[in-house]
């Protein structure tokens, strides 16, 4: 059986005697990247379909490519997270746009 995060210690070692134990919270920053949180808050906030390239305008900060982008929106939908929308052609790349898939 797993414990509970109350019967954790600090550090995120099992309390003693319970070396069976799972530490969820250790695991959650290792499943849920930064970009996909602020993703999903961007296509939360406009309220219309968003590209990558549209996200990238929106993020504007360094290191945050269309490529990077591109790659945590596909993975947000192949969760489920995301729902494709529509796709344009743009200087002979398509360009697809997705929205919340649980948010109507």
């Amino acid at each position: 059986m797993l414990a509970s995060p109350c019967q954790w210690t600090e550090g995120g070692k099992p309390a003693e005697g319970d070396e069976t134990a799972f530490h969820w919270c250790a695991l959650v920053p290792f499943c849920i990247h930064p970009l996909r949180v602020a993703t999903i808050e961007a296509l939360l906030w406009v309220g219309t379909p968003l590209s990558a390239t549209d996200l990238k305008k929106l993020f504007d900060e360094e290191g945050k490519t269309v490529g990077l982008i591109s790659y945590h929106v596909n993975e947000l939908a192949k969760m489920g997270v995301l729902k494709e929308v529509r796709n344009r052609q743009v200087r002979g790349v398509t360009e697809t746009f997705y929205k919340i898939a649980f948010n109507g």
